[in-house]
């Protein structure tokens, strides 16, 4: 098989682009990347014995593609995990998330069409969609009220590849993950929760949370996040028009999380409370069963496992 990533510099991306490369039965993985994130490294991959052969990347935005080249590529999968993905950010760029992740998503699925091979699309989504909770665990039924741009992006993305199923019955398989976290999470101005209290905790600086710190969050280890693709890609397009979600169906609060990062790190910084967001989603929980079901996927880690590894990475590069 050959496997096309979109994002594959980010943090699902080369734990992505690290589990294919590994696979017998995959030929070539090909990463795509603009960079526009801020990293530790300029170069994140995980070099393994099989990665020099196996992978190629290349540096454009991915709606930049053209159907020469991916019929060129021979794609068997297309993982699209390319997005911007903070939500207070989306509210000040509103322009630039439409442009990205929806737009970006549409022309895309449109450039795919017009393919030779149709290669499987694996739509990387987000809980966000859900808004706040009507029920927990949240299954893929649950009512969607986004709350926020990037919400409503990812929301408007999904529905542009599944019209292109429903329609042409071009294959496509949508995943919503859940509060990922791991070794190589973006360190901008707008890093995710989990890096930026490993991050505040190292350096003994003072620890934000917005709110009480009562809301909740699903949050997985990137290692079980990427197992769930590759065995998605491993049922090739038998899975077409599904809908999955991925987490753990356990729900840490904010407050909890900054004192388990904080004792894991051996950290002395002070915990702070701060108003936050007004649209801030209470709680979030993945309802996994459906695609342990049809893959036998099921989260490994434990959230102390997880967050000991990528301490434990951070450490080495501060």
């Amino acid at each position: 098989m050959n496997v096309l990533v979109t994002g594959a510099a980010g943090l699902y991306g080369i734990h992505l682009v690290d589990e294919l490369v590994k696979r017998p039965d995959i030929n070539k993985v090909i990463g795509i990347d603009d960079f526009s994130r801020e990293y530790f490294e300029a170069d994140p991959f995980i070099k393994s014995s099989e990665f020099e052969s196996k992978f190629t990347l290349i540096r454009k935005k991915f709606y930049d593609l053209t159907v020469e080249e991916l019929d060129d590529m021979d794609l068997d999968a297309f993982v699209h995990l390319a997005a911007h993905i903070s939500i207070p950010e989306s509210m000040e760029k509103a322009d630039d998330y439409f442009r990205n992740n929806e737009w970006g998503t549409f022309h895309l699925m449109q450039l795919l069409f017009r393919t030779k091979k149709w290669p499987l699309m694996i739509y990387a989504s987000s809980p966000e969609v859900y808004g706040n909770p009507v029920y927990t665990p949240m299954d893929i039924h649950h009512p969607m009220l986004p709350r926020s741009i990037y919400a409503a992006t990812k929301l408007a993305a999904e529905k542009h590849c599944k019209a292109m199923h429903e329609w042409y019955k071009y294959p496509v398989i949508v995943i919503r993950n859940f509060n990922t976290f791991g070794e190589n999470q973006d360190i901008s101005g707008y890093a995710g929760v989990v890096s930026t209290f490993i991050l505040k905790s190292l350096k003994n600086e003072s620890i934000v949370i917005h709110n009480s710190g009562e809301q909740t969050r699903d949050f997985q280890y990137v290692k079980d996040a990427v197992r769930a693709y590759s065995l998605v890609i491993n049922k090739e397009k038998s899975l077409a028009g599904e809908v999955f979600n991925i987490g753990t169906q356990n729900q840490t609060s904010i407050k909890n999380l900054a004192e388990t990062i904080k004792r894991l790190a051996g950290s002395q910084s002070e915990i702070k409370f701060e108003s936050g967001r007004a649209a801030d989603l209470m709680s979030l929980e993945a309802d996994y069963k459906l695609i342990k079901e049809k893959t036998g996927w099921e989260p490994q880690y434990s959230l102390e496992e997880g967050l000991k590894r990528t301490i434990e990475w951070y450490k080495q590069r501060i």
